[in-house]
């Protein structure tokens, strides 16, 4: 495909499915009003991914840029994959203007004399989600400030993962959660893979090398005895490490985070945990989840609910009954039970610390896979107030129309909101105002309601600052996140 493809998104958590094609009675006033183009910069990585117009096909995409603080786009090199092409370090240069609010726009201009125009919102000065508005394809991702003394060396320690990727059918689809040790760029450790409707539990090898003392990028193996994965990595910092897979036919991300701890036991999982998952069943991106549980410390599990969204069909506010259980190896590893109403779900988690982990859905009908977070302070509609950045993507399967939405949501702290966005329809971008309401219960789980776009919005609150979000409507595949801004 041709790189005008460039910063296609990575679907972290989706929002609406209406086509936003006119906006609601408010002005566009949001935010913290103290944003400039001085908010970006410095040098950042990102992950994306997308769905090709021209093909129909999904792709993958990361790489980093440096941004000077001025609107210009200095330098940049970037890796994409789609189907069984892979087009590896191509350079990027381009402009970027962001207004008041933190919304803005920008260029991206590539070696081979195409470009790419995008909408984006500022989180902080550290991160920004984006989408592409060209009509090219829908997509959104994020970037992150990346800490240049990382790049002297290979990561170094030991890290928890999830790497997610599918090949030209989704059947060829595989997720994986592990931790692994790396030593002069030597790793050794331990993996849960979710393989042709199987979950298995493999040693893991492979290797680290040197990355660019400039970019932050390197390459590197990943070997289960059953496979073998090349990646390009991108160093955020000593600690966190994005992942992108080389393997032609083979399209992915993932994450890798250093382990807080030097060995971990049942006290480990403590707490109420809210958690978002997505995954591919006979379709890429057909399944989406967020949720919430509560765990005592001592091996169980209660008080949860889950909201998911598989090949269009939608379940709300499914509970957890009776008991649920858990186990927790000293690596770091948990298997863990969850006594859903509507079956039990078995899934495998791998603490980075005791506030957060990667797991990987034990279900042979699906590879599905997401990131849970200890829940922080008590719960209600003064907890969410002020303005967040909310970053979409996902398609109807009654429309066939696919999309990708950033911008801004302002709520009130009693209930009323507004969100203010960019949004790509299967080609078409526009932007959208519009009016909702919201409320939230005790247990972190929030509903919302905006008019002309859905009464099913679902929010799981990591805190105030932080929430999973899920499209709740039967025949959309459509999650989400949302940050609070800075």
């Amino acid at each position: 495909m041709n790189k005008v493809f460039l910063l296609l998104g990575l679907g972290l958590l989706s929002f609406t499915i209406a086509c936003g094609s006119s906006g609601g009675g408010n002005n566009n006033s949001f935010g913290g009003g103290n944003n400039s183009n001085s908010k970006l910069s410095g040098q950042y990585a990102y992950q994306l991914s997308g769905i090709d117009l021209s093909t129909g096909s999904f792709f993958r995409e990361a790489g980093v840029f440096t941004a000077d603080g001025n609107g210009n786009i200095t330098a940049g090199t970037d890796d994409f994959a789609e189907g069984t092409s892979v087009s590896l370090a191509v350079t990027t240069t381009g402009t970027y203007s962001i207004s008041s609010d933190g919304t803005g726009s920008g260029v991206f201009n590539f070696a081979n004399g195409s470009s790419l125009t995008f909408a984006f919102t500022v989180v902080d000065s550290s991160q920004i989600d984006l989408i592409e508005v060209d009509g090219l394809a829908t997509a959104g991702g994020t970037a992150r400030l990346q800490t240049a003394s990382a790049f002297s060396a290979p990561p170094s320690g030991t890290f928890a993962f999830r790497l997610h990727t599918f090949g030209t059918t989704a059947d060829s689809s595989v997720g994986a959660v592990g931790a692994f040790t790396v030593a002069n760029g030597t790793i050794t450790g331990n993996e849960d893979v979710e393989r042709t409707g199987t979950l298995s539990s493999l040693p893991l090898s492979g290797s680290f090398n040197f990355p660019d003392a400039t970019s932050g990028r390197g390459t590197g193996t990943f070997d289960d005895g059953v496979a073998t994965t090349p990646f390009a990595y991108y160093m955020i910092d000593s600690s966190t490490v994005l992942l992108f897979s080389t393997n032609a036919g083979t399209n992915g991300l993932g994450q890798v985070e250093k382990q807080t701890a030097t060995s971990f036991n049942t006290a480990s999982l403590s707490g109420g945990y809210a958690f978002g998952s997505r995954g591919d069943t006979a379709t890429v991106d057909a399944v989406r989840t967020v949720g919430s549980f509560t765990a005592d410390g001592s091996g169980n599990i209660s008080a949860g609910a889950l909201d998911s969204v598989q090949d269009g069909t939608s379940s709300t506010n499914v509970t957890l009954t009776g008991s649920g259980s858990y186990t927790m190896a000293s690596n770091g590893r948990a298997a863990v039970t969850l006594p859903a109403s509507t079956g039990t779900i078995q899934e495998i988690y791998w603490m980075v610390s005791p506030s957060r982990a990667f797991f990987l859905v034990d279900d042979s009908t699906k590879v599905e896979d997401g990131t849970a977070d200890l829940q922080s302070g008590s719960f209600s509609n003064s907890s969410v107030n002020g303005t967040y950045v909310f970053l979409n993507d996902g398609y109807t399967l009654s429309t066939s129309d696919t999309f990708d939405r950033v911008g801004t949501l302002t709520a009130d702290g009693s209930g009323t909101l507004v969100v203010n966005y960019a949004v790509n329809v299967t080609g078409s971008a526009s932007t959208v105002t519009l009016n909702g309401s919201y409320s939230v219960a005790s247990n972190g789980r929030m509903t919302g309601s905006v008019n002309s776009l859905s009464n099913n919005l679902v929010f799981y609150l990591v805190s105030g600052n932080q929430a999973y979000i899920l499209q709740n409507d039967s025949g959309a595949e459509i999650d989400g996140s949302m940050l609070k801004q800075q």
